[in-house]
């Protein structure tokens, strides 16, 4: 079955109602939850995702980081207290054989690198499309661990959320990289149901 990464921001605010959405997701299904950030020196980004792996049991914590290695001692750390559920998402540039750590799944965040992914690197990120994720095939068959996941928008529907799930799923991904929407929690929990409502939008009123 395919799985699926949701992107969340930082908390804007009120961190409680951030963190009950967390973990709906993670109630609902979600494999992981990735922090949208850019800047993996901060402080602030790992304290996030500390927070995050406090509340939730299951889910991955991923972050795409920089390529300065500035990030592998709070991944690390963050690494071992959530019993290794830290995933890493590498830049263009860095070569993964250069950040071995055994708490944190080393992932590279551009098809550029795909080709040259070496142990300990473990999977790719791609962008939206059949095409990248069936070239991507030959290398999974070679390396059944090697994660294929697909950097995708939400849907607008439940249609054609299944239609993406199967396309992808078909063609070899691992799983989808999605951004955070009100809607996925039901989207993940009507998997596989028959496309029979159309109460999935949120309620303005």
């Amino acid at each position: 079955m395919l799985r699926v990464a949701v992107k969340l921001p930082a908390a804007p605010g009120r961190i409680g109602d951030y963190l009950a959405d967390v973990t709906a997701l993670e109630a609902a299904g979600a494999d992981s939850i990735w922090l949208d950030a850019r800047n993996d020196a901060s402080t602030e980004a790992w304290i996030h995702l500390g927070a995050i792996a406090a509340v939730t049991h299951r889910v991955r914590l991923g972050m795409t980081v920089g390529p300065d290695g500035g990030w592998m001692s709070a991944a690390d750390i963050l690494g071992r207290l959530s019993s290794g559920r830290v995933v890493v998402g590498l830049p263009p540039g860095p070569e993964p054989d250069a950040y071995v750590q055994p708490s944190i799944l080393i992932i590279c965040a551009t098809h550029a690198e795909a080709d040259s992914a070496a142990a300990p690197a473990k999977g790719v990120i791609v962008p939206w499309g059949d095409d990248e994720v069936r070239a991507l095939r030959a290398k999974r068959a070679q390396d059944g661990d090697f994660e294929v996941w697909v950097d995708v928008p939400v849907p607008a529907d439940r249609a054609g959320w299944a239609h993406m799930i199967a396309a992808l799923q078909a063609a070899g991904a691992t799983g989808i990289i999605v951004p955070w929407d009100p809607r996925l929690i039901d989207l993940l929990r009507s998997a596989g149901e028959p496309d029979d409502r159309s109460d999935l939008l949120m309620s303005t009123g």
